[in-house]
């Protein structure tokens, strides 16, 4: 196989995501689900499709910011309680 320049690699990976997310939307699979776990895939979705990407996409970064900081806290409250039993 002969080494692909930069812009056919690009070509090349556009197709495979196009055809990805196509197969998964002909299945009924959950399409937005696939392009959270892969964000180059982006830009093959529907309008509706892009919008409840985004949604999700703010809803799972609300949700890893709240066990961000419930795991900081438990950490403060461990050392607090190390403190104290001194």
């Amino acid at each position: 196989m002969s080494k692909l320049n930069a812009e056919e690699r690009k070509v090349r990976d556009n197709d495979r995501f196009s055809q990805r997310v196509d197969e998964r939307r002909v299945k009924g699979e959950d399409v937005v689900a696939y392009v959270l776990a892969n964000n180059k895939a982006f830009k093959f979705l529907t309008k509706e499709e892009k919008f409840s990407f985004k949604e999700r996409q703010a809803t799972l970064q609300q949700e890893a910011i709240v066990k961000a900081k419930l795991r900081e806290q438990q950490e403060l409250e461990k050392i607090q309680a190390e403190f104290t039993e001194k």
